[in-house]
């Protein structure tokens, strides 16, 4: 009877007990903390690398516009200026015809002094009724045709003196030898390259850029150009030439720079990169993290302040970069978006920004 007493006082012990805790609620779960952004609407541009190299923007092969017998040339690498003697042909030939047109003219002269001197005469005795019209007539023309040899010998004279200068090749501009084409002793010809000329402090950044480009707004925004040895050494420049046609083989459109002062600190032919911003347009400038998909369409997770939850929001996707996505419409200024862990949250969880604490 007393066991049975005791063991009835347990069962009920344990039962109330069990009652008890029956009647306390679970422990609610915090929200969540996750980390997020505020959406700016911003005018951003897509900036555009590309690599190139640094070249002269004058380039110019120099030849002789007649024939001869190579004498004397500058060597590879000379600094020239204006007006400068590059190279000399023999000028044996052309000193013998400028000799040849000088007699002519002597001799054209001789004639044109008698001849108006005979015509001078006639018209004397015309007047005096000794000659006939006709004779004093022949004697014009005779003055006529002695003054027109005149001035062909006059015009082979300056042709013969224009061709003797032809004998010496001459620097266009200031600038540095970047080619021979010929040795002193070899026959040359006429247009055949003997030197290239480059001009020394005019530098140009040569690119080629992809079709997409093309429609971009190339000539407007600077570039940045720095090199790729040194990207210390930085120079700006703005495009000057973009070729009409693609590359046959390429397909890429050939783009020339014109770089400031500071691209005469890089060297012809030195490798560079060059960096441009295109198109600015209002977009929001979003971690790539912060992107996730809503039935399949691209979205983002905005936090609503007034219920501390989530919603999904569609957004369209300018484009991307290695870090960032770019969204072009879906976002307001002001709208916070969830940055990290979107995978696992969802529409409508209660959530805490990290920065609010607990």
């Amino acid at each position: 009877m007393t066991f049975f007493f005791k063991t009835s006082l347990l069962l009920g012990g344990a039962m109330l007990l069990l009652s008890g805790c029956s009647e306390e609620q679970p422990e609610a779960k915090a929200p969540r903390p996750i980390k997020s952004v505020v959406a700016q609407v911003r005018p951003l541009g897509e900036t555009v690398t590309q690599i190139g190299e640094v070249k002269p923007r004058y380039e110019t092969p120099l030849s002789f516009r007649i024939n001869g017998q190579l004498l004397t040339r500058v060597e590879n690498g000379t600094a020239v200026k204006s007006g400068d003697i590059l190279a000399s042909i023999d000028k044996t030939p052309s000193r013998n015809n400028l000799l040849t047109a000088q007699a002519d003219l002597a001799t054209a002269q001789s004639g044109y002094d008698l001849a108006q001197t005979t015509a001078d005469r006639n018209r004397e005795l015309f007047a005096k009724n000794i000659i006939p019209r006709a004779q004093m007539q022949e004697a014009d023309a005779n003055l006529q045709s002695a003054r027109a040899r005149v001035d062909s010998a006059r015009a082979a004279l300056a042709n013969a003196q224009e061709t003797l200068s032809y004998t010496d090749l001459k620097a266009p501009r200031d600038g540095i030898i970047s080619a021979v084409g010929a040795n002193e002793g070899q026959v040359v010809a006429a247009g055949q390259m003997v030197v290239t000329l480059i001009s020394d402090r005019e530098r140009d950044a040569v690119f080629d850029i992809p079709e997409k480009l093309m429609n971009a707004r190339l000539e407007a925004p600077p570039v940045e150009v720095r090199l790729i040895s040194d990207p210390a050494v930085i120079a700006s420049g703005k495009v000057r030439e973009v070729t009409p046609s693609a590359d046959p083989v390429t397909r890429t459109f050939r783009v020339k720079v014109a770089l400031d002062d500071q691209g005469n600190n890089m060297q012809f032919g030195a490798a560079v990169v060059g960096t441009i911003t295109l198109s600015p347009k209002p977009l929001v400038q979003l971690p790539a993290s912060a992107l996730t998909s809503n039935k399949g369409n691209p979205a983002v997770l905005v936090y609503d302040s007034a219920t501390h939850k989530l919603a999904y929001k569609a957004v369209t996707v300018e484009r991307f970069d290695e870090r960032d996505l770019f969204i072009s419409n879906g976002l307001a200024n002001g709208d916070i978006v969830a940055t990290a862990g979107v995978s696992k949250l969802r529409d409508g969880v209660e959530v805490r920004l990290e920065s609010e604490g607990k």
